[in-house]
C-alpha cells in the first residue's frame, strides 16, 4: 500500500514538473514598463505538435498577451477579448503610462489600471 501511494505521489510530482516546465518554455519575449511597475510576457498559443509555416522562424505562431504589475498579478490577457487575436510577427510594444494604456500590436491596448482589451 505505501508503494502504490509513493508511485503516485511521484508520478504527480513529475507531471506537475512537466506542465511547470512546458509553460515556461511557451514564454516568447517579456517587456517591462519603463518605470518598472507592468510587464508584457508574450506566451505561445500553439500546441507542443503543431508546426508553423517553413522559413517563417515560428513568427507566425498565435500568442497571448499578459500584463501583470510589478507584484506578478495579472491585469489583464488579449484573450480576454477574442477579436484581439494576434500573431507574433505582429508583436510591438509601445508604453503609453500617461494614458494608462500599452499596445502590443497595431490598434491593440491593454489598459494598466482595468486590464480591459481593446482593438
Amino acid at each position: 500500500m505505501k508503494k502504490t501511494v509513493s508511485i503516485v505521489l511521484a508520478l504527480i510530482l513529475v507531471i506537475g514538473i512537466a506542465i511547470h516546465i512546458f509553460d515556461q518554455q511557451c514564454v516568447l519575449e517579456t517587456h517591462t514598463s519603463p518605470d518598472g511597475k507592468y510587464e508584457i510576457v508574450i506566451k505561445s498559443n500553439r500546441s507542443f505538435f503543431e508546426s508553423t509555416m517553413p522559413g517563417d522562424g515560428g513568427k507566425s505562431t498565435p500568442v497571448q498577451v499578459i500584463l501583470k504589475d510589478v507584484n506578478g498579478k495579472i491585469i489583464g490577457k488579449s484573450s480576454h477579448n477574442s477579436n484581439c487575436n494576434t500573431l507574433w510577427f505582429s508583436i510591438y510594444i509601445e508604453w503609453d503610462l500617461k494614458n494608462n494604456q500599452v499596445w502590443y500590436a497595431k490598434s491593440k491596448t491593454i489598459n494598466l489600471i482595468t486590464g480591459k482589451v481593446e482593438c
